[in-house]
């Protein structure tokens, strides 16, 4: 039998950069495999933030704990996770999903993207992978 190795992440969010840097370093400090971060307009953007936080640490994973598909085209979210990948060494891990109800409504509201229905936003989600691959 063999054995696999078990990973533990930390899901945090920025309230500005100093405390950000701190937390992820601290993350790495305490053995961490992957800092992860929510997405939502009522916090900070998870992307450059992510790339904030992979840049002030050597082996620290960062990932998106769930990309609301909602708030992003597909095109965009694959090129933004890509140029994150590349730009951490690898480190990037993509969560990506249809978003949360408050998610969607900020979406329509905030960022001014049309509404969609859960199956139009799964099928965007879809996109993005395909887009990825």
């Amino acid at each position: 039998m063999s054995t696999m190795p078990f990973r533990f992440a930390v899901q945090a969010t920025p309230q500005d950069g100093p405390q950000w840097l701190a937390t992820a370093r601290r993350a790495e400090d305490l053995g961490y495999a992957t800092l992860m971060m929510p997405d939502g307009m009522q916090l900070l953007s998870p992307l450059p933030a992510l790339a904030l936080a992979a840049g002030a640490t050597s082996s620290l994973r960062v990932g998106t704990f769930v990309l609301a598909s909602a708030l992003r085209p597909p095109g965009l979210a694959a090129w933004d996770a890509h140029s994150l990948s590349v730009l951490s060494g690898g480190r990037f891990e993509f969560g990506i999903g249809t978003g949360r109800p408050e998610v969607v409504e900020q979406a329509v509201r905030l960022a001014g993207q049309p509404p969609t229905t859960g199956a139009e936003r799964l099928a965007r989600v879809g996109q993005t992978i395909d887009a990825l691959r």
